[in-house]
């Protein structure tokens, strides 16, 4: 790695199936939907500002072979390729990545989730890679493409004598500044998010990392991270400037900090941004008065992680919330005429159908606009994956495909079989969203055109999970 490094290619690399590597995620999509990879994003602001020349090549999103993907790269001509893996896609991805650099590339980086957990030993066991990233707001990249090992934060580097973590600098404060992603790199027109009412759509954060505890998440007790009001908002300006409508803040969780929060709507106010827009936060961060300012800003819809409907499972995954946070927090939402998405697990060990139908009974009663039922996976990174290995619950095995795919089931506990899970998954589906009462709401509320195409495939998906097809 030498400062003649300047030619920098963001890859996510193909498959063949709709692979949706993202923020240390990985899984299949579910339906139709593709949305934005952050860590791409969010590296092409970082490294754009440290002067580096970039491309994008995004094979997953633009369909394209090994061949056509190689073809693009080879018309860039890169010096060094930062490139998305997958917990199951992972050697594939790895062989791919190696093939870039046998054509011309000097320097090959990872980022994704099994790198975060198994990135020494990935290292020491695939030569052609270089280094991975346990963090895509880092510092440390551009220090790492200039030879500066010792600079390299949120890094796995490999040295002479192995691979290290190099930890991150102590900095003054818990603000940090990013810069504007290079969203024209994109293939915007190919990403697409379930419930949005304009495309195309722009990703942005307000913060990066999470406080909450909840132990099947790969983001639990990480160090929580505010961005800068003035660097989000001229963000903000600047996707305004493209002409993009629809704004997605894909921070892990919205306003953990209400005054900052509340700082980036007063200035969307003052600025007079018109973007509708969408985010994740927690029924227990969210109070009727930050819920109204969102409202008037432009929110449009709320992702919230219910999870179980039994008070006992939430407790035992350090969830943190209670069933009158969660019943308040969407009644709320309803007179405030927000859209929500409730996302639910199934399947957790300790789960039982008893519990389910409880989690299903209150998915009906809050009433969300949209429900997730996802079967429990054991993510890498998380306390869930290290306690079911540790009990000989799963294998420890890297390429196993056991987070490929929030939708099926992949393990049967001591209570539930993985086909009960997958069962009772389809009867939850059909039961909320095959209702006359909900379908005539959801057709009642439809105004845009990216609205009705977006229901038309949605439903598509349902019926198919719903059939198990």
């Amino acid at each position: 790695m030498t400062p003649s490094v300047r030619k920098v290619l963001l890859l996510n690399p193909p498959g063949d199936r709709l692979y949706i590597r993202d923020q240390f995620c990985s899984h299949v999509s579910k339906g139709t939907y593709y949305w934005q990879p952050l860590d791409l994003l969010q590296l092409s602001a970082r490294l754009h500002a440290e002067g580096y020349t970039l491309a994008v090549v995004d094979a997953i999103a633009e369909h394209l072979s090994p061949g056509e993907a190689h073809d693009r790269i080879a018309d860039f001509n890169p010096d060094a390729v930062v490139f998305l893996v997958g917990s199951d896609t992972v050697l594939d991805d790895l062989a791919f990545a190696a093939e870039v650099k046998r054509r011309g590339a000097s320097v090959a980086v990872a980022i994704g989730d099994v790198m975060r957990e198994k990135g020494e030993t990935l290292l020491a066991e695939h030569p052609p890679l270089d280094g991975a990233l346990t963090d895509f707001v880092t510092h440390g990249l551009p220090a790492f493409l200039q030879g500066r090992l010792d600079e390299a934060e949120n890094m796995i580097v490999r040295t002479d004598t192995g691979a290290r973590r190099v930890p991150e600098v102590k900095r003054d404060g818990k603000v940090f500044k990013l810069g504007t992603p290079r969203y024209e790199l994109f293939p915007l027109d190919r990403y697409r998010m379930p419930y949005n009412k304009y495309h195309p759509y722009a990703t942005i954060i307000t913060a990066s990392w999470c406080p909450f505890g909840c132990s099947f998440c790969p983001f639990a007790n990480t160090p929580y991270k505010m961005r800068d009001v003035n660097d989000v908002l001229e963000n903000l300006e600047h996707i305004r400037r493209m002409g993009i409508r629809q704004v997605h803040i894909a921070d892990w969780t919205f306003a953990v900090n209400k005054k900052h929060a509340r700082a980036i709507l007063q200035g969307m106010i003052e600025r007079k941004f018109d973007f509708t827009w969408s985010c994740l936060s927690r029924v227990d961060v969210v109070d009727f008065e930050l819920l109204s300012l969102m409202k008037q800003t432009g929110c449009d819809m709320i992702e919230f992680g219910v999870e179980s409907g039994n008070q006992a499972i939430l407790n035992r995954y350090e969830k943190d919330t209670t069933l009158e946070e969660i019943r308040r927090a969407f009644r709320w939402a309803r007179e405030l005429e927000l859209t929500t998405l409730a996302t639910f697990v199934l399947g957790l060990p300790g789960d039982t159908l008893q519990t389910m139908e409880e989690t299903l009974k209150l998915a009906m009663e809050i009433e969300p606009t949209y429900c997730s039922f996802n079967a429990a996976s054991p993510r890498m990174a998380t306390e869930l994956r290290h306690d079911m290995v540790s009990s000989g619950m799963i294998a420890d095995n890297i390429g196993v495909a056991l987070d490929s795919s929030r939708s099926l089931p992949v393990f049967s506990t001591a209570q539930l079989s993985a086909a009960e899970v997958s069962a009772f998954r389809q009867k939850a589906i059909r039961k909320f969203y095959l209702r006359p009462s909900y379908v005539l709401r959801r057709a009642a509320k439809m105004r845009s055109w990216e609205e009705v195409q977006n229901h038309v495939r949605n439903g598509l998906s349902v019926a198919r999970q719903s059939l198990h097809l």
